[in-house]
């Protein structure tokens, strides 16, 4: 890992992995359309900051 805080970004990552399971049980039991549509959204979310996370500290200063 290339950054001193790739530490910060696991466990914000593990924390938005839970939120993003979370979302989905809540898409998953919604009785209405709002409320599908807000877990859906920290589904997708917690997806993205995922994958910023690995590319934040995966990433190789200078490389294109």
């Amino acid at each position: 890992m290339k950054h001193d805080d790739s530490f910060g970004y696991i466990l914000m990552s593990g924390f938005l992995i839970l939120l993003g399971l979370l979302g989905l049980v809540m898409a998953s039991q919604a009785v209405d359309a709002l409320m599908m549509a807000f877990g859906l959204a920290l589904a997708v979310f917690a997806v993205f900051f995922a994958f910023f996370a690995i590319n934040r500290t995966h990433n190789t200063p200078g490389a294109e």
